[in-house]
């Protein structure tokens, strides 16, 4: 299954089986049970979720000592092994499993994870909100309340959306890469560095403490090649929690980052 596939499932799915026009009317457990598929709360060790499927029907268990958001993605997660393996599956999903990004862990995980991510965030009610507004914590917070998802789902999503030229990446207090989500046109020479760059916002933040996080930002500290010309790229960079920092980064004016994948066509 393509995540074309899949976004292409959910539009229809909820365009024109439940009629959604908005994010508040995703009633996640309530399209669970018109699928056949019962969700319940228990006490897990060891996995976020599990499902159980017999014929035509299936039984999605949660973790109660989860966050509310998690629980809501946990269901999504199982209804993509349900939609996609109705009828014969049965299995437990860890946190891990849920947390990991597309392109890693098993196949299936990765799958079920675009299915949870589409459901809960379809393209389709997400690309209007993204139009016309910049890559930062005051777009997240409003994803984030809108579709009643966590943070990083929000993050992620939004990332995946490809509709911003950009990138997220996670520091530690030492200025180490965590983890990092990127827009797919992005060169490598523009992917976020294993330490955070001198003189970016995020740098500033984590060894000299500066409030201030926002802002514009050379476009030649976040390229890891010397060169010029590149403009400036809006950064947001906070402190996440413990000892995570976060930046977002993003070139409005994408025309230097296209105009370099030209000239590396070209071999200029």
């Amino acid at each position: 299954m393509t995540i074309p596939r899949i976004k292409h499932y959910v539009e229809n799915l909820y365009v024109d089986r439940y009629a959604i026009t908005s994010p508040t009317e995703i009633d996640i457990e309530a399209i669970a049970f018109d699928r056949s598929a019962t969700v319940l709360e228990g006490k897990l060790t060891g996995c976020e979720a599990m499902i159980i499927g017999a014929g035509d029907k299936a039984t999605i268990t949660v973790n109660e000592q989860s966050s509310p958001q998690r629980q809501r993605f946990s269901i999504g997660h199982e209804l993509g092994h349900w939609f996609k393996d109705r009828g014969k599956v049965g299995n437990l999903c860890s946190k891990h499993d849920m947390d990991s990004p597309s392109g890693s862990g098993k196949q299936r995980e990765v799958i079920a994870n675009e299915y949870a991510s589409e459901l809960l965030l379809p393209t389709y009610l997400l690309t209007p909100i993204l139009q016309k507004r910049p890559l930062d914590q005051s777009l997240l917070s409003e994803v984030v309340n809108l579709f009643d998802v966590s943070f990083m789902a929000a993050l992620r999503r939004v990332i995946d959306s490809q509709y911003h030229m950009g990138f997220f990446a996670m520091y530690d207090s030492r200025g180490k890469r965590r983890l990092f989500k990127a827009n797919k046109s992005l060169p490598y020479e523009f992917l976020p560095p294993q330490i955070a760059p001198e003189h970016s916002r995020v740098y500033e933040l984590i060894h000299n403490g500066k409030e201030s996080g926002y802002g514009l930002t050379d476009g030649e500290v976040w390229c890891k090649r010397d060169l010029t010309g590149l403009g400036v790229v809006h950064e947001n960079a906070f402190h996440y929690h413990d000892d995570i920092y976060i930046t977002l980064v993003w070139w409005e004016d994408d025309e230097p980052i296209w105009q370099f994948i030209q000239k590396e066509e070209i071999g200029e």
